[in-house]
């Protein structure tokens, strides 16, 4: 196996401690195979069913918390059915399990006792968790605003945290200067944590095309996933996963991926709607802090998938995240407000478009009650 650089093509082995390539571009995982259908019946229902995608080393143990097969339900909105992947439904309450998984099973074949990661919450409490599963130290550094319920998460866990006066980029900033003298385990950078995230488009296909034998078969493929847009990483990993499926012959064709911003700060919408880079030298609050990245570091590799797909952008307004969340709640699904995006991004598009998608739900309300509590109980 090998790291690939988007930009230069120049290699490197996967046992090299870089998050990215020495020109800077990201990196991404080349020569890596794929599982077979029949291998999968005797598997167990964690993302480690699909182990031969996610481009590891042979030699690599899975650090593991039985992450992986989230489930999928049906609503009924303006009566159009609409399903959702209750991907919060993770270990940590978040999505980010599936990448951390995957990543911090690498660090430790690689021999590493200690690391550096930044996030806005749900990434940190994931690397962190999976570090004690480890045994390896780690230290998270975040944003000064990162809800409290995720800072006890991560210091819980057993991780240093550091926190950062500023933006979001001031946090990535100051744990770039930190990885020169520490492993940085970056969901930011690190193609392995998208490798992980493949895994959420491996269970939607087996779950829509009812490949479990243990499991009823719900109905044809969607047409298309909805998917909240920060750094794009969790965007990337589905694209990657149908485009595996689609290339061993198990599907057909991708579904089309509509990346969800917050209009406050849409970075990654502006880059595809005009058609270039952007880097927003200054964002406004938006309540999806989850998704509030304003130079992401994987932008073209994210722009590529998106495209390939036959996918689009969307931006929604802060009340539009707020009227979305509101009604997940009446529906008692009990998400975070960067996950309601998905449903405020669902509601503009065209009625042909809403019969057909999936909604991919990230995180759990759960560390954010303070939060919550202030938009909506006082």
């Amino acid at each position: 196996m090998n790291y690939l650089c988007i930009e230069c093509s120049r290699e490197f082995p996967v046992e090299s401690a870089i998050f990215r390539c020495d020109c800077g571009g990201p990196l991404a995982v080349a020569g890596y195979s794929m599982f077979s259908r029949k291998a999968l019946e005797n598997r167990g229902s964690s993302i480690w069913r699909y182990r031969e995608a996610f481009g590891l080393p042979e030699a690599v143990q899975p650090v593991s918390l039985g992450e992986g097969f989230s489930p999928v339900i049906k609503r009924e909105i303006e009566g159009i059915p609409v399903r959702f992947k209750l991907d919060y439904l993770q270990p940590t309450g978040s999505f980010k399990d599936r990448g951390a998984s995957v990543l911090v099973s690498l660090v430790k074949y690689l021999g590493i006792e200690s690391l550096v990661e930044d996030s806005s919450g749900n990434a940190g409490a994931s690397i962190a968790a999976y570090s004690a599963s480890a045994g390896i130290r780690c230290k998270i550094f975040v944003p000064d605003y990162t809800p409290s319920g995720k800072l006890s998460q991560m210091k819980l866990l057993g991780a240093e945290v550091v926190r950062i006066k500023g933006t979001r980029q001031d946090t990535n900033d100051a744990v770039i200067e930190e990885s020169k003298s520490s492993y940085y385990a970056s969901h930011l950078w690190n193609p392995y944590f998208a490798m992980g995230a493949k895994s959420a488009a491996f269970e939607i296909w087996e779950q829509f095309e009812g490949r479990m034998g243990r499991m009823r078969r719900m109905n044809k493929m969607p047409s298309s996933v909805i998917v909240p847009v920060g750094s794009g990483g969790y965007l990337e990993g589905i694209y990657l996963g149908f485009k595996d499926l689609v290339e061993a012959g198990y599907m057909k064709s991708m579904p089309e991926l509509i990346g969800v911003q917050a209009e406050n700060c849409p970075a990654v919408h502006l880059a595809f709607t005009r058609g270039e880079s952007i880097s927003l030298e200054s964002i406004t609050a938006t309540v999806a802090e989850g998704i509030a990245v304003s130079e992401p570091p994987r932008l073209q590799v994210v722009l590529k998938a998106i495209r390939e797909s036959g996918g689009k952008t969307i931006t929604v307004t802060e009340e539009e995240i707020l009227d979305s969340l509101k009604m997940l709640f009446s529906m008692g699904i009990f998400v975070e407000p960067t996950s309601a995006v998905t449903l405020a991004g669902w509601f503009k598009l065209s009625h042909e478009e809403k019969t057909d998608t999936i909604l991919m739900l990230t995180g759990i309300g759960l560390k954010e009650t303070v939060k919550l509590e202030e938009l909506f109980l006082r």
